[in-house]
């Protein structure tokens, strides 16, 4: 006790700066995925691509049941150096990497640890049924209309 009273927090005396250090201002330019120490700097989604099919797991949620099983496995370090390695191999000069590689590097890390059922749970296969239907159903209607002007020509 030196007479002054109670000294306050360390947190109290650095309020006034981290808060404001902390807060991005302004037009949204960087996103980044954190783990623990690990921060992947990534591009922004493109605003004119298609939206995700809807059976696309974001990429957090990705990442969490990559690590979780990861964990379970107990490889992690696996894990943790193939992020390592990728943050020092961007895909630009600016250090950002594409939100597609990431999920790639995932994948490729979790395919030589998990079994098929586990990494069908994460990635699902796509459909695969779908597109020849839509080519078919797209192909079908231009014939159905072909015909009458067809039929109107011949009159």
């Amino acid at each position: 006790s030196n007479g002054r009273g109670p000294s306050p927090p360390v947190a109290l005396e650095l309020a006034g700066d981290p808060p404001a250090a902390m807060l991005n201002r302004g037009p949204a330019k960087w996103r980044e995925w954190r783990w623990g120490s690990q921060v992947v700097p990534l591009y922004l989604p493109d605003p004119k691509a298609p939206p995700p099919d809807e059976n696309t797991k974001t990429l957090t949620e990705v990442a969490h049941m990559t690590i979780v099983a990861m964990k379970a496995k107990g490889s992690l370090p696996a894990l943790t150096e193939a992020i390592e390695q990728l943050v020092k191999e961007p895909d630009s000069p600016g250090g950002r990497i594409t939100e597609d590689r990431f999920r790639l590097t995932l994948h490729e890390v979790a395919k030589g640890v998990l079994a098929l059922e586990e990494l069908e749970e994460i990635w699902p296969t796509p459909v695969a049924p779908d597109p020849p239907q839509s080519k078919n159903t797209s192909r079908r209607p231009s014939k159905i209309t072909r015909k009458p002007s067809k039929e109107k020509d011949e009159k």
